[in-house]
């Protein structure tokens, strides 16, 4: 089955393509998964409006009463390796390619969520900030975790504001453009500064396993879905250098056998997330 996109907000062409044809994968009550028929991108169409999906994020990610009931904190117990790891192996490759001055580099934590991987990078000493629209998060975020985070978008950064390393985790996932946002990603960095991207992987073991019961295509808020080949075409497409996956052992709940097995999907790109580091070459000298 084919599908055309109308090229509207909740019908749009493919991201990194342009283009308005592709196979429909997976059809659900009110969404379908789309391939492009062009680049190989998946999308999710016709996606929320821009209202319905301030809702969904209300409903399942942030709101006063998730808060209340103490979801915010499980979260933050459960997945605080996660990030803590996050944290050392990107401090490990700034500190290795020598961002900043005397050791010391900026970040950005475009989409910073509750804080819980800006948390993580202040103990290590680094010079962390943090972007994010949801009110309830950024609450908790100054409230409870003291961070700098400020409640805008990115495109909302003054222009002025450079930063050694820009991460952005399960973020890319859920922008209405994800190219216009990488090119301000690299915009906003540093001459031979850092971007680290991580996103759901459309050809992960999991998804060929549970079809369209993969958690990628029932999350709503996931508008589009990447696999290694266009997440990289993504990334040299927005300007970025040597675009190269990263791979690291552990994290999660996750051990000895699981988390070989765990490990093994990531070097064969074969596990649930893509993670990829892409670099801002080093302005040309006048």
């Amino acid at each position: 089955m084919t599908f055309t996109a109308s090229g509207t907000y909740t019908e749009p062409f493919c991201a990194l393509c342009g283009a308005a044809g592709g196979a429909v994968k997976f059809e659900y009550s009110d969404i379908k998964i789309i391939c492009c028929s062009k680049c190989g991108l998946w999308r999710t169409c016709p996606r929320l409006s821009p209202d319905k999906l301030t809702a969904y994020y209300e409903k399942h990610y942030y709101s006063e009463g998730i808060h209340q009931s103490g979801q915010y904190e499980q979260w933050r117990d459960m997945y605080r390796d996660v990030w803590a790891i996050n944290a050392r192996v990107v401090k490990k490759e700034a500190v290795r390619r020598g961002l900043g001055t005397n050791g010391s580099f900026s970040l950005l934590d475009v989409g910073s969520g509750h804080g819980f991987f800006l948390e993580q990078c202040v103990a290590l000493g680094v010079a962390a900030k943090g972007l994010e629209t949801s009110p309830h998060a950024v609450e908790y975020a100054r409230e409870k975790l003291k961070l700098d985070v400020r409640a805008i978008p990115l495109d909302e950064l003054p222009a002025a504001e450079k930063f050694d390393v820009i991460t952005l985790w399960g973020v890319l996932e859920h922008v209405p453009d994800p190219l216009l946002t990488m090119r301000q990603v690299h915009a906003h960095l540093n001459p031979g500064g850092m971007t680290w991207v991580m996103t759901p992987n459309t050809n992960a073991v999991e998804r060929f396993v549970k079809g369209a019961n993969y958690f990628n295509f029932l999350n709503k808020s996931h508008l589009t879905h990447f696999h290694r080949a266009t997440l990289r075409a993504l990334l040299e497409k927005a300007g970025f250098q040597n675009v190269r996956r990263y791979l690291h052992w552990g994290g999660g709940a996750r051990s000895g056998i699981g988390a070989a097995a765990q490990y093994a999907a990531r070097v064969f790109c074969l596990g649930t997330e893509l993670r990829f580091i892409g670099e801002k070459g080093a302005e040309p000298h006048a």
